[in-house]
This record gives C-alpha cells, sequence and structure tokens, in this order.
C-alpha cells in the first residue's frame, strides 16, 4: 500500500477527463496522496481498492494517508487540522463533504467518496457548453484581488515537495523569495525578488488580517512564504528540504504584505 502516501502532486481539472464536466468540484491537489493500489490518478477506483484504502483511512486510524484526506477536505472548503488523526472532527467533516456530493453522508471512505476527491466529481453534471460558461466566469472573476490571492495560493500547493535552492525561481526548485515571486507570478503580478525588497516595497498589513496569498515575513524579514489561510504558510525553507505547508507559528513573525 505504498502508493498510499506517494508524493504530493498538483491535480486540476483535467483529471476529470472521461469522466465528464462537474461545475465548481476541481479535485484538490491533496486528495493525489490518496492512491488506489496500482490505478493511475484517472482512473476510478474500483470498490476492491477503495475498501484498501479504507482499512487505513477511516474513524480512528492515524497516518499520512489520513493526514491527505484532511488537507483535501480543507482544500475544498471544510476545514479540519491537519493532525493526521481520524477522530470526530474528521468524520464531521467528511459527512459534510460527502452531502454537498449528493454522496451517502457515512463518514468514512468509500468508493464514491474516494473518486469524488481524486477527480473533482460534484453533485450535478452539467453540460460541456455549461462547463465552459462556468470556467469563463471564474476566470473572470480573478480580475479581483482576492482571487489573485486564491491563484497564488493554489500555485503555492502545487509546488509541495520541489527542493530548496538558493537563487532558484522555479520551476523545478526554489528559494523563499523565489517562491512568493513564482505564485504571484502565476496570478498575473510580478513582485520584486528578494524577501526584504517584498516586505519593504509592497502594501503592508496585520498579522490579524491576514489573506490566502497574503506574503509573511519571518526572522526580521531574511525569510518568507505564502500564507494559505488556518494559521499556515507554504514556504521554501533551506538548503536540504523541500517546500512544504507548516504553522506560522513554527518561525518568528515579522510582517506581511499583500501584493495586489
Amino acid at each position: 500500500m505504498s502508493n498510499l502516501t506517494k508524493s504530493l502532486m498538483a491535480v486540476t481539472a483535467s483529471a476529470a477527463v472521461g469522466f465528464g464536466s462537474f461545475a465548481g468540484a476541481t479535485a484538490p491537489a491533496e486528495a493525489a496522496g490518496l492512491r488506489c493500489s496500482t490505478t493511475r490518478l484517472s482512473t476510478p477506483c474500483s470498490k476492491q481498492n477503495a475498501r484498501q484504502i479504507t482499512t487505513y483511512v477511516k474513524y480512528g486510524s492515524k497516518g499520512k494517508s489520513v493526514k491527505h484526506l484532511q488537507r483535501a477536505l480543507s482544500q475544498v472548503g471544510y476545514r479540519v487540522s491537519d493532525t493526521g488523526y481520524f477522530g470526530p472532527a474528521t468524520r464531521t467533516q467528511l459527512k459534510k463533504y460527502q452531502a454537498s456530493r449528493k454522496l451517502s453522508a457515512v463518514g468514512s471512505v468509500n468508493s464514491s467518496t474516494l473518486h469524488a476527491l481524486r477527480v473533482g466529481a460534484g453533485a450535478k453534471r452539467v453540460s460541456v457548453k455549461k462547463a465552459s460558461t462556468a470556467r469563463s466566469a471564474v476566470t473572470s472573476s480573478y480580475s479581483s484581488s482576492s482571487s489573485k490571492g486564491t491563484r497564488a495560493v493554489s500555485f503555492a500547493y502545487s509546488q509541495i515537495g520541489k527542493p530548496y535552492r538558493y537563487g532558484a525561481t522555479g520551476p523545478s526548485s526554489y528559494d523563499c523569495s523565489g517562491l512568493t515571486g513564482a505564485a504571484w507570478r502565476s496570478a498575473g503580478k510580478s513582485i520584486p525578488r528578494t524577501s526584504h525588497a517584498q516586505l519593504g516595497g509592497l502594501k503592508r498589513v496585520s498579522k490579524s488580517s491576514l489573506k490566502p496569498g497574503d506574503i509573511v515575513g519571518f526572522y526580521g524579514g531574511g525569510h518568507v512564504g505564502i500564507y494559505v489561510g488556518n494559521g499556515y504558510i507554504i514556504h521554501a525553507p533551506r538548503t536540504g528540504q523541500n517546500v512544504k505547508k507548516v504553522p506560522m507559528s513554527q518561525m518568528r513573525f515579522y510582517s506581511a504584505v499583500r501584493p495586489a
């Protein structure tokens, strides 16, 4: 079952090819860690393979696969701490997710739930024309600053697992400000290159008013990361480590800025 804990990978709406288009229900990136035996990500999980996963991801279980589930739920709006323990909070949010997708709200990971998480299946199947209209509406909304922040956050999630390298700005490796700069470039906004220049040249915001996409500085401004909500950032830590999501509280806060 080693496939259950494979490295994080970005999952886009294209993963749903072969299953039709679903409005407003793209697959959360963390669901990539919930792999079905040896099946490809774009292949529906058989009930047998889903039962194998349920053996490891069920009420009372612990581990990396549970963290993948918790993070995937948070990415689709059902917030739960990624503790790695499948307790009451995780079961409650999983039931809410299942109900929203018109699935049986059983509070456990069955084949239909796993399929929905992995390929982004939603509650209502729509025509290709309607799905295209929905995508156009979403694209137009990116003109707002909050949507740009969301795009920056989505990019940051997709880079998790890539190595830190001093002076790197992507796409295969990053230093801390290289990651924040690349995230905002993906949202259509060019920002200064270094951490000090970013923190000194962009609009300052307070720690209490942080929004997803804001750049948070630590240790006197020598390190930065992308705020992703709920007290977490995604950052490129240092040589020998990979891009990852961590609590802000792990580092000494300095300041925060909002690029747009």
